[in-house]
């Protein structure tokens, strides 16, 4: 499919060369290569997924021109063909330091049609850093610098999910009152039950449910080859409705009163979502400081950004507090919320980050790094050229 794709814009961009007619930011190229963009493509809704998307559609709004390639073979080849055209391209770590190690992939001065290494940037999901010029040159989804505990320095692009959530219609709340339901967001059956990733025990949410009349709804599916051994325990009054595509999971979201995290999956972006539906979230907190149990910056909760959040948005709970996890539950119950999209989140705010982004002099950037030996790790072939 992106092969159709790549097809019909360059077809476009060779058109607006030759014509002078180019938009704005057309004649400006984006190499997408991390797989989770083509995965976007086919309809893959993994948190990844949900990022990329969104980097897509800022990528048109703003009149890019990008290209989907599957690894950096295919990537060097591309820039080849486009390379003073070429503004920037997100790939994989991985991706990248193959790059570096092969001759015919990397700038040298050996091989001057190469890739500079400050046009490749990695697109990382999680706090962390690995291109050698440093972490500048990562991309997240999350702000993970607003912890001190996982420290600043990416480049933060986050992501929007108003596109899809806007597709939902926002359900009344007295609609919602009469089923009084909760979406457990649980993957697998298995985190129903007590393991080192889960955050409540079936007792936990039995005890919710008799204290506040809620019901439960999940989407969770077996996981044959992980699931313990014999009949798993559920909670009394859960509902599963197994595998739920996009639009019927939003749709069933919508209609909930809370949505329970059971401590996996970590950093999803379905909690942004349902806040953007009007339905709060239980954050988990696995782990804390004992000696100082209220210090968030201690905390290892299901969510690591949306702990900083309050109630009645997000209701941060330590694992085991059974009365806390019922107390949240009748406080979202009592407090119902609106359709609430954090500021950073926006479409509008996501493409003014990217504006800075392409706006920023990399190379000039780079220079600095390697001047004052800034490198995060050596480069590994000592006649790169930027």
């Amino acid at each position: 499919m992106y092969i159709e794709d790549n097809h019909a814009s360059l077809a476009s961009l060779m058109t607006c060369l030759e014509l002078s007619n180019c938009k704005p930011n057309q004649d400006k190229v984006v190499i997408l290569q991390w797989f989770h963009f083509r995965g976007a493509l086919v309809g893959w809704v993994m948190g990844e997924n949900i990022w990329t998307r969104s980097t897509i559609l800022a990528l048109d709004d703003l009149g890019y021109t990008y290209l989907y390639t599957r690894d950096w073979s295919e990537t060097a080849a591309t820039y080849r063909m486009l390379p003073t055209l070429v503004a920037a391209i997100f790939m994989d770590s991985e991706e990248i330091h193959k790059c570096l190690d092969e001759p015919y992939c990397v700038k040298t001065s050996d091989n001057p049609y190469g890739i500079p290494v400050w046009k490749m940037f990695d697109f990382m999901f999680w706090a962390i850093h690995n291109h050698p010029l440093g972490k500048q040159w990562t991309i997240n989804p999350e702000p993970y610098g607003l912890s001190a505990a996982w420290q600043g320095g990416a480049t933060y692009f986050g992501f929007s999910i108003e596109p899809s959530c806007n597709t939902v219609p926002f359900v009344p709340h007295s609609e919602r009152a009469k089923r009084r339901t909760a979406f457990i967001m649980s993957k697998y059956m298995r985190f129903f039950s007590p393991g080192k990733d889960t955050a409540w025990e079936v007792d936990d949410f039995d005890y919710a449910a008799e204290e506040t009349g809620i019901r439960y709804i999940s989407g969770a599916k077996a996981d044959p080859a992980n699931d313990p051994p014999g009949p798993m325990a559920i909670p009394k009054n859960l509902e599963n409705l197994g595998y739920l595509n996009q639009q019927e999971f939003l749709q069933t979201l919508a209609q909930s009163t809370i949505l329970i995290g059971v401590g996996m999956p970590k950093t999803s972006p379905t909690p942004y979502e349902a806040l953007c539906l009007g339905v709060p979230f239980i954050n988990p907190i696995l782990h804390w400081d004992h000696n100082n149990p209220e210090d968030r910056e201690g905390w290892d909760s299901m969510h690591g950004t949306l702990k900083l959040l309050d109630p009645p948005y997000v209701y941060n709970v330590k694992r085991g507090d059974r009365k806390g996890f019922a107390k949240a539950i009748k406080s979202a119950i009592e407090n119902p919320i609106d359709r609430f999209v954090l500021d950073r989140m926006t479409l509008f705010n996501v493409e003014e980050r990217m504006k800075e982004f392409f706006a920023k002099d990399w190379k000039a950037e780079a220079k600095n790094v390697i001047a004052e030996s800034k490198l995060l790790r050596p480069l590994p072939q000592s006649n790169i050229v930027l």
